[in-house]
């Protein structure tokens, strides 16, 4: 998913077309989410569907690129494979980042889907005991291929039915979960230049939604 994305539901409606049954954390609309930061999740606690929070990307010594894990080799490597048959979790997007460059310039564009207001892209993650025990859960979103021309990976999307089964712990067949896992063709986004503010991870309102001119969406390399 590149390295930045929003989340602009309003609580009930992210609750009522997500099915989910409790609030575990305070929530507020997001327009700028970059890694290592909180972000909601989705999971099964239970016989609940719980909106949570967790730290976007695994800890350091997995490696750099820890925020994105690619389908073709998410089932290469022991520890991604065992996240994948026991811990899954789902990260709500109302639209994410990617960076074009144009000679010594890049643009900043907004990913939306064009018939859904919010997705659901499919996260799996992994809890971190610090030396007095306490845990840290972190995730991870999967991603395949590259997002419109660009070198940012491109997140996969679920659809309703698949959501279902991917926060079901009963299943654990990765055969069965990775089917569930595939990339949307280009003409189901939509894709518009917003300010280059979203560079900076510190800006975080809602001017970094709105689409501006192509000139406007600038960035100095």
């Amino acid at each position: 998913m590149c390295n930045r994305y929003s989340l602009t539901a309003e609580l009930s409606d992210l609750t009522a077309n997500f099915r989910i049954d409790r609030v575990h954390v305070p929530y507020l609309m997001r327009y700028n989410i970059a890694p290592t930061q909180q972000i909601p999740i989705i999971q099964q606690i239970g016989e609940e569907r719980c909106l949570n929070q967790q730290r976007w990307g695994l800890m350091p010594y997995w490696g750099k690129n820890s925020v994105n894990a690619n389908l073709d080799t998410l089932g290469d490597r022991r520890y991604l494979r065992n996240m994948l048959t026991k811990k899954r979790c789902v990260v709500p997007c109302s639209g994410f980042y990617i960076w074009k460059q144009e000679g010594k310039h890049k643009s900043a564009w907004r990913v939306v889907h064009q018939y859904k207001k919010t997705f659901a892209i499919p996260a799996i993650y992994d809890v971190w005991l610090d030396s007095e025990k306490i845990e840290y859960p972190m995730c991870t979103v999967i991603t395949r291929g590259y997002a419109f021309g660009t070198d940012h990976p491109l997140p996969l999307i679920l659809d309703d039915d698949a959501i279902d089964l991917w926060l079901n712990p009963g299943e654990t067949r990765i055969e069965t979960l990775q089917s569930l896992l595939y990339s949307l063709k280009d003409s189901d986004f939509r894709i518009y230049p917003v300010t280059s503010y979203v560079e900076n991870e510190a800006w975080e309102t809602p001017d970094c939604i709105e689409e501006v001119h192509p000139s406007m969406a600038l960035v100095k390399v």
